[in-house]
């Protein structure tokens, strides 16, 4: 019987886009080093939340490839499928922060959607060749949610179904990406696309561009600046560690069926202020904690809360490993060992407060 016939999938050839980013890059690393077998392409257009030495890991490995370009390049990408002769797209580039999508929503409208599309029409044209399309989306499309009374009982379970769950964003970042997925959907519908949607929690580790919550704070507690809350720091989130993620990217890839939707995240929940505080009292500070918090205007709307099922996910054989503090000691300290990742000029402008950022 083959790896097919027992329902796992054996790709020779993935396309990644936007792995010299923060989750696809660690995500490409472990695809990499744990399966010699296949090839890996990565394509990057390099933009400021970027960095090519994400992939210094893995630079030297046979199976791995890279190129400088935009997804939105139709030719440049069929090309790519051509040369490398690939048979699965695992699609990770995208525009992510919301604070930036308050300020030039159109890049991510440009970036998230018509990058989407470009990519769908070159599955089209070479749909006798790929045969599976991984779309990374973000668990923001659902939109603010709440458990129900009888959920928050211990022990029961949540009645939640990815496939019918509406989808209600509420900033321009998840609007884009809610509209990328609903393109995905009507070519599974109308011309066949044999694609799988993942739906992802908060993220954090190492590699990621300080334009986030926990690496911009701890930027900013090395530079003995205070921590910048939104509004009272109440929103709640869940915080997967990334080599938990890149985990479940690798399980989606090999084991993940066709047609499903499978969310990627954690079920312990922790608030914005907690984990200020929880960061504060890593570098030894909580004696004077109220020092280190500075209150700040909110965004225009923060959702308070998303809350998402990964039954489907932990089905396929994988949970998550790696706790919040265990995660967060473990990211404090790639930070401090790797503090010329970036150059200050190009991080500078992520750690005030309100970013606002004109991407290309």
């Amino acid at each position: 019987m083959s790896s097919e016939q027992k329902g796992v999938y054996s790709p020779k050839s993935v396309l990644l886009t936007g792995a010299a980013g923060f989750i696809a890059s660690n995500t490409c690393i472990t695809l990499v080093k744990n399966h010699p077998e296949v090839t890996f392409v990565v394509l990057d257009k390099l933009d400021y939340c970027a960095n090519l030495k994400n992939l210094d890991p893995i630079k030297r490995y046979k199976n791995f490839e890279f190129v400088k370009g935009d997804i939105l390049s139709a030719d440049l990408v069929n090309f790519i499928i051509d040369r490398f002769r690939i048979d699965t797209i695992y699609h990770f580039a995208a525009q992510t922060h919301v604070d930036n999508s308050f300020g030039n929503s159109l890049t991510f409208t440009k970036n998230n959607v018509l990058g989407t599309h470009t990519l769908l029409e070159c599955w089209r044209a070479n749909q006798d060749v790929i045969k599976r399309f991984i779309h990374v989306s973000t668990d923001e499309v659902y939109g603010e949610n709440k458990m129900t009374e009888s959920s928050e009982k211990e022990g029961s379970e949540v009645e939640f179904c990815e496939t019918k769950s509406m989808l209600l964003p509420t900033n321009p970042y998840a609007a884009s990406k809610a509209a990328a997925e609903v393109m995905v959907r009507s070519y599974m519908h109308s011309f066949n696309l044999p694609a799988i949607i993942t739906r992802g929690n908060n993220v954090f580790g190492p590699r990621q561009y300080p334009e986030k919550l926990i690496p911009k704070f701890i930027f900013r507690l090395e530079r003995g600046k205070p921590l910048c809350v939104h509004g009272k720091g109440t929103p709640r989130r869940s915080y997967l560690y990334v080599e938990d993620a890149a985990q479940a990217y690798e399980t989606i890839l090999f084991k993940g069926k066709i047609g499903e939707i499978y969310n990627v995240g954690t079920k312990a929940e922790i608030s914005v202020l907690e984990v200020t505080k929880a960061l504060i009292k890593a570098f030894g500070l909580s004696d004077e904690e109220k020092k280190w918090i500075e209150f700040v205007p909110d965004r225009h709307f923060n959702d308070q809360r998303y809350f998402i099922s990964t039954a489907k996910l932990e089905a396929l054989g994988w949970t998550p490993k790696v706790d919040f503090e265990e995660g967060l000691r473990r990211t404090i300290d790639w930070y401090r060992k790797n503090k010329d990742h970036w150059k200050e000029e190009e991080v500078v402008g992520a750690l005030v407060a309100h970013p606002r950022r004109t991407a290309n």
